[in-house]
């Protein structure tokens, strides 16, 4: 392999390429959904190929082949090259930052490699899971969804610069979906677990903690009542937290959102666009995290990405180009879903620092307001600056004290205005949204989170 990815490197420099990179990629995963008391899907995937990037005359080719072989491998780098040289009168000039060479190997590890568990078993988790969120959901159960996903992939990145980087990653990941009805009203609890760990998630994931917290909080929120409508003071649970963090702010952060000027953050680096309060991180280095990795897929290593310090915008994600381009240092954030996709610059893990608060502190600095748990999606305006955030469920706050249960809540507002309107951070912190981003085609893993935090107004609605 590694002779191979070599010597097409050296043979796209020696037509003239000022840049190419080779990513060889394997990828082998289960997935499996349980729905109504049946198994419902059953995907089992093995993917090969090759993804060759050239940097010639200054502009960019791009050809990807199934499997790994010497012939196809050979045809899909003149077609690399061929593209550039087509692209060369046409497109802005492309760069890429020159780094130094890497060469390393990480192997994952896991307690229970996912490869080696028959499927009867996987099924049969799901089954108690499903039973048991049943049990609780009693004659108010209108749907029960299960579902089960582990992949285990291998990346190598070499590149004209000298890197070769040989990346291993096992990722294990359940969802519940459990809808309970009462009459014509149906509400929806959800729980979703993902670490990159072997199949010791199943087997260390209690019901307690997953299918039965889905569905206990589904049969809570038919009695629970739609919110008011209006202004009010929020606070976020971590869940709607990270879902600001990665909406609002993760993708303006995003180097080809600076450079393609869709994002409100262009051109505002050193300047203060949030509270003191307010550091925004993207980490890709945790150890343990869903979101994390070792090398992205240009070989750059994985590092800690201060966005936000107190309140002052500090830097973006970058890659290679988007680095050279804003005179910045690559820091490990370009990604691309497979070997047929190019590297684009994603999120990792990205989230708001803890303060120094309590959330008792939170709640009792409030006469009527709300507070928002249990985020389940959320979208961004970039270009205009709003975002809308839906949680799954909400509590009133009168006179500083946790009142009665709502559900259906959704806030929105402009994004840097609520920035500066956060007026306390507790000190506690959650990073528990494994998930998949989705951004021009790709899909990456992410994770999102942080502190409980309070914003002084936002507009709240919801549906009855």
């Amino acid at each position: 392999m590694k002779d191979l990815l070599r010597s097409l490197c050296d043979k796209a420099g020696a037509q003239g390429a000022q840049f190419a990179d080779v990513r060889a990629y394997e990828a082998e995963g289960t997935g499996i959904t349980r729905q109504d008391g049946r198994a419902d899907k059953l995907d089992q995937s093995v993917v090969s190929g090759l993804g060759i990037r050239v940097l010639k005359d200054h502009a960019w080719g791009f050809a990807s082949t199934s499997g790994i072989e010497h012939d196809t491998a050979g045809d899909a780098l003149a077609a690399a090259i061929a593209m550039a040289e087509a692209s060369s009168t046409r497109s802005e000039e492309a760069v890429v930052a020159q780094v130094q060479p890497i060469e390393d190997k990480v192997v994952a590890q896991v307690e229970i490699d996912p490869r080696n568990v028959d499927v009867e078993r996987k099924m049969a988790a799901l089954q108690g899971y499903e039973e048991a969120a049943a049990g609780v959901a009693g004659d108010h159960l209108a749907n029960s969804i299960i579902n089960y996903y582990d992949r285990a992939q291998r990346e190598i990145v070499c590149n004209t610069f000298g890197t070769y980087v040989e990346t291993e990653t096992i990722r294990t990941r359940m969802y519940a979906l459990i809808v309970t009805r009462d009459g014509g009203l149906l509400q929806r609890g959800t729980k979703v677990v993902g670490k990159p760990l072997g199949f010791e998630l199943v087997e260390s994931t209690s019901a307690e903690d997953f299918s039965l917290y889905a569905a206990r909080l589904a049969v809570s929120l038919l009695s629970a009542a739609p919110p008011p409508a209006g202004k009010f003071p929020v606070i976020f649970h971590p869940s709607i937290t990270g879902l600001l963090t990665h909406e609002a702010i993760g993708h303006n952060a995003e180097g080809d959102s600076i450079l393609s000027g869709t994002s409100i953050i262009a051109g505002k680096l050193g300047e203060k666009i949030g509270s003191d309060l307010v550091t925004i991180v993207d980490d890709s280095s945790m150890p343990g995290e869903w979101g994390s990795y070792s090398y992205d897929s240009e070989g750059t290593p994985s590092q800690r990405r201060v966005l936000i310090e107190r309140g002052v915008l500090k830097g973006f994600m970058h890659s290679l180009e988007t680095a050279a381009k804003l005179g910045a240092q690559p820091n490990g954030s370009a990604r691309a879903q497979d070997y047929s996709n190019r590297p684009i610059v994603r999120m990792s893990n990205t989230f708001i620092m803890p303060g120094e608060s309590t959330l008792d502190e939170l709640i009792q600095g409030i006469d009527l307001g709300l507070y928002l748990k249990g985020g389940q999606f959320g979208h961004v305006y970039s270009e205009r600056g709003q975002f809308t955030c839906h949680a799954g469920e909400a509590y009133m706050i009168r006179s500083g004290e946790i009142a009665e249960h709502l559900r259906d809540v959704s806030v929105a507002g402009m994004t840097l205005e609520t920035l500066m309107n956060i007026d306390a951070v507790s000190n506690d912190f959650e990073l528990k949204m494994p998930g998949m981003c989705g951004k021009k085609g790709q899909s990456m893993y992410v994770d999102n989170g942080g502190p409980h935090v309070r914003v002084k107004e936002l507009v709240v609605g919801g549906r009855n």
